[in-house]
Formats: structure tokens, C-alpha cells, sequence
């Protein structure tokens, strides 16, 4: 089960820029969700969802429930958008290398077409990569690797075009069920629909999020390899570099 959220202040702190863009996509209030779980609620929607004409469903203690606009906007908070990109379906025209390249930090070095590691990344879009497939769509496994829905998302994201996030998390959600290597994502937002809806918890057992070390934050840094030099964070190879640069320009 993947339980993630983050503290927008933290990363405000540091100056990325990916905190307007979430906000223009109505993303802010989804990725603060913060509060505790019921694992076993959460398995039982998962063993109940369903999609048939176009409408996704489940039922929870009694209680059906159905993923329309309601429970977009009034759980969520997303934004329901006449004119979006509906990256579950792909997007003709789309360079999928290009894209990729445009994201590194050393986009002239050259790029495994095969295999499209994030690892090469600039730290704002290697940060917004990791939050999609760890926050927003929470993929199988391979987190290091760019599927073409990663960089279809990225490239959305920084361009600040609107993505029908509704109909993608329905898809990510109904992938889980399908595949086991998902781990039941989105775990927060489903108690959320569980409380809105007025499901009972009473005898459930549950789960404080904060106790399994769920905060997306400096733990990830680490792991990114990104040093904070004040309040801007960098890579550790972009700091090498920068000293480098220094000594040539003083000899």
C-alpha cells in the first residue's frame, strides 16, 4: 500500500517552482492530504472497484460509491476542466525523446533510447517525476525509469496544460486492482471518500501515516543525491562543477 504526501511549505522554503504548477493543475489540497488510514477499508475498495460504461464504482461496508464529479471536486478538490489532456490515452505527435532530453541537466551527453533513466534529470523536473510516480500516479516498479505517461505528465505539468486528473487517477486506480505490483495507491484519498461518504470505521483498525515515514522530504534528497546550498538545492555533481568552474575562472 503506498501512502504519500508532502509539505508544500517545505519545498517553498527552497524555491521550486513546481509548487505553481500544481497549483495550476489544482493539485495542492490532493498532495497535502495528510492524516491516518484504514488498511483494511482500503483493501475492501480496491477487491470491489469496478468500471463499466465509462463509470467507476465501489462499494465499502454497505455504502456504494461512485467516483463522479462529486468526489473529484468535494474530496479532491481537482478542478473539472472542459478542455484537458487525457494522458491515459496517450498524445499523438509526442517525442518521447526529445521530451527526455529536454529534462536533463546535460542534454547534449548521450541518452540510452531504451532505457530513459531519470537519473540524469535536472532537480526540479527529477522532483516533479518522483511525485508523479510515487504521489500522483503511483506506477508498479522501476521508479527510476521514464514510461511515456511520465514524460507525457512532465511535459503537461511544466506547460501548464491542464490534464483530466480525475479520469487518470480512476485509471491508476483501476491498474492496482488489475496488477498486484501496484500497491494500492492513493490510500489517503480513499479515506477521504470512505469519510465523505459516510462509511463506518468503527472497529477498523488504523494506521497513522506519520508513524511509517510517509513524508515525500530531505529523505529524498538524499536519496536524488541533491545537496541544499542555502535555499536553493542542487545536485552534488552540479556543485563539483560550479568549484571547478571557479577555479578555472581565478587561474
Amino acid at each position: 500500500m503506498v501512502v504519500k504526501f508532502i509539505r508544500l511549505d517545505f519545498y517553498r522554503f527552497y524555491g521550486f517552482q513546481f509548487l505553481d504548477l500544481f497549483g495550476a493543475q489544482g493539485l495542492t489540497h490532493l498532495v497535502e492530504q495528510n492524516d491516518c488510514i484504514y488498511p483494511d477499508l482500503i483493501r475492501v475498495f480496491y477487491f470491489n472497484l469496478k468500471y463499466h460504461d465509462g463509470i467507476v464504482t465501489t462499494k465499502v461496508n454497505g455504502v456504494p460509491i461512485i467516483l463522479d464529479d462529486e468526489i473529484w471536486t468535494n474530496v479532491a478538490k481537482l478542478t473539472i476542466w472542459d478542455c484537458v489532456v487525457k494522458v491515459h490515452l496517450e498524445v499523438t505527435d509526442f517525442n518521447r525523446l526529445l521530451s527526455f532530453q529536454s529534462f536533463l541537466r546535460h542534454p547534449q551527453q548521450q541518452t540510452n533510447r531504451r532505457q530513459l533513466l531519470v537519473v540524469g534529470f535536472k532537480v526540479e523536473e527529477r522532483l516533479i517525476h518522483y511525485l508523479i510516480v510515487w504521489l500522483l500516479c503511483p506506477c508498479a516498479t522501476n521508479h527510476a525509469q521514464c514510461s511515456m505517461q511520465d514524460l507525457l505528465l512532465l511535459s503537461e505539468i511544466l506547460n501548464n496544460i491542464h490534464i483530466d486528473w480525475p479520469t487518470l487517477i480512476s485509471d491508476t486506480m483501476l491498474k492496482a486492482k488489475k496488477y498486484h505490483s501496484y500497491h494500492l495507491p492513493h490510500a489517503l484519498l480513499i479515506f477521504k471518500i470512505l469519510e465523505y461518504k459516510g462509511v463506518s470505521i468503527k472497529g477498523e483498525i488504523t494506521q497513522a501515516i506519520q508513524a511509517i515515514d510517509t513524508e515525500i522530504g530531505e529523505t529524498m534528497f538524499r536519496q536524488m543525491a541533491f545537496v541544499a546550498r542555502g535555499h536553493v538545492i542542487i545536485h552534488k555533481d552540479d556543485e563539483h562543477q560550479d568549484d571547478e568552474d571557479a577555479d578555472m575562472d581565478a587561474t
